[in-house]
């Protein structure tokens, strides 16, 4: 009588695992839990290998400066840092407006990396902050050696931005005596453009608004606010050329929409409450 029970009993205990009543339930909790376990595994292998570097670039995005210092001031330590380490610094030290040690930083980048495009383009940002800050007869100098780091950068990697953009401002602000180009400003714009229509629209129209070619240049701000249709810069830019060209009630209505989208634009909040202002 009791031998069919130990045959239901051998065939239970025959079979599988997941055959058992109730094991589907226990299978599906192990398998969540071990996808949990590999998800937080792979978070914390990610964290693990960011490097301080990159550590150091999203500290620097976020505008924490004395983390990105703290991370980076330790590696460019030593005759032969990595020079992206030293890259980097120098960028902290240009929003510390430390300018002069930004230099030396990228200055110790190139000679470490010569064959490397960012060490060129960041020496020329450097310099181009560092300008502002010497007498006129040094000026001169540092512009030179600025247009040759942006232009070694450019020979090295044809598509760098920071390079292009460096040379079209360089072309635009330079005077003529120093070799300014509204030509070539506008020709290394174009090849900004092709990369990026953003930041190309942003150059073509400083190029035309330095010209006093306001009406060129609104067409360039006009553009460069379709795509950046949410934020204010570029109504407010807008803005700027339409009181150029006399349109007041239009200027009026783009510094508003450029405060609409960002409400702490001051050069929008000025611009505005100059044209309220009652005419003397």
């Amino acid at each position: 009588m009791h031998r069919p029970a130990c045959r239901r009993g051998a065939r239970m205990a025959s079979l599988p695992p997941e055959s058992h009543p109730g094991a589907p339930a226990r299978l599906i909790l192990t398998m969540k839990t071990s996808v949990l376990l590999l998800l937080l595994l792979a978070t914390a292998l990610g964290s693990a290998a960011q490097t301080p570097v990159e550590q150091a670039t999203a500290a620097l995005k976020a505008g924490d400066l004395a983390t990105a210092d703290s991370l980076l001031s330790p590696l460019a330590a030593g005759e032969k840092p990595d020079p992206a380490v030293l890259q980097q610094l120098s960028l902290v030290r240009l929003r510390q407006n430390r300018a002069a040690e930004a230099v030396a930083l990228a200055e110790r980048a190139v000679k470490l990396a010569p064959d490397q495009a960012g060490a060129h383009a960041s020496l020329g940002q450097a310099l181009s902050q560092r300008i502002g800050e010497v007498g006129f007869m040094q000026q001169a100098m540092i512009a030179g050696r600025m247009r040759k780091a942006f232009e070694k950068a450019a020979e090295l990697d044809p598509q760098h931005l920071g390079a292009l953009i460096g040379l079209s401002r360089y072309y635009t602000n330079a005077p003529e005596i120093a070799g300014g180009s509204p030509v070539k400003a506008r020709e290394y714009a174009l090849r900004v453009h092709q990369l990026n229509p953003v930041l190309g629209e942003s150059e073509l129209g400083n190029i035309a608004e330095k010209q006093e070619d306001f009406a060129t240049a609104l067409t360039h701000y006009e553009a460069l606010a379709k795509l950046q249709a949410d934020h204010g810069r570029p109504h407010y830019l807008c803005g700027r050329m339409l009181v150029q060209l006399g349109r007041k009630d239009e200027a009026r209505t783009r510094f508003e929409t450029a405060l609409r989208h960002d409400p702490k634009l001051e050069a929008a909040q000025k611009a505005l409450a100059e044209l309220t202002q009652p005419a003397s």
